[in-house]
């Protein structure tokens, strides 16, 4: 039978990357094996577990991430066609990977000997499988937390400032508007239209 020495340490640098402690260390103990080997086991208050590979559980965090992801973006009244780009941007592959390398996770992931590096799927696969560590232990809120500490909800967020202008935006419009007021305004004498400078902000002259 063979015990990972350094899965105490994993979990730990896991839990410090996505700002989570679990109540229960099996769950990511599980997140984080990559491994294929049938005798990797963890133990923990004296009681020891055969850990399962990680990519079931990935299934599961796909799922419950969308769900989460997804009842954000139906609270935004973004359209239909946003939701697609959203959660592509945010639960694809390339993205789960990136997400994962930018927090090093790769370093808390325990993969078959002789692996020489994570690679893009296998990050992937963990993050997945992280999250739905994550909502087994803790929920929904639990799990909404953890996306947004990893910036996984940062994509709706970018969807939603594009579609309702800043301050500082809707203010420079207003100086433009009224700079092409300044230079047309004494040669227009036809009654008040409006003006198209922004649509969403139009202005009438």
């Amino acid at each position: 039978m063979h015990f990972n020495n350094h899965l105490e340490d994993k979990i730990a640098r896991c839990e410090l990357a996505i700002a989570y402690v679990f109540n229960s260390k099996i769950f990511c103990a599980e997140a984080l094996n990559a491994a294929g080997d049938v005798n990797a086991l963890y133990g923990s208050n004296g009681t020891v577990r055969r850990l399962s590979k990680n990519d079931r559980l990935a299934v599961y965090g796909d799922i419950v991430a969308a769900q989460s992801l997804c009842r954000h973006w139906y609270y935004s009244g973004l359209g239909k066609g946003a939701w697609t780009n959203i959660r592509n941007e945010a639960l694809g592959n390339i993205s789960l990977a990136e997400t994962g390398f930018s927090h090093n996770l790769d370093n808390c992931v325990t993969a078959n000997s002789g692996t020489a590096r994570i690679s893009e799927k296998m990050m992937a696969t963990a993050v997945e499988a992280i999250l739905g560590a994550v909502h087994m232990d803790g929920g929904d809120d639990a799990l909404a937390g953890v996306m947004r500490h990893l910036g996984m909800v940062d994509p709706l967020n970018e969807s939603v400032t594009s579609k309702y202008p800043t301050l500082e935006r809707f203010s420079v419009q207003i100086r433009c508007d009224l700079l092409t007021l300044t230079c047309i305004g004494p040669f227009r004498k036809r009654p008040k239209v409006l003006f198209f400078g922004n649509n969403n902000f139009p202005l009438r002259v």
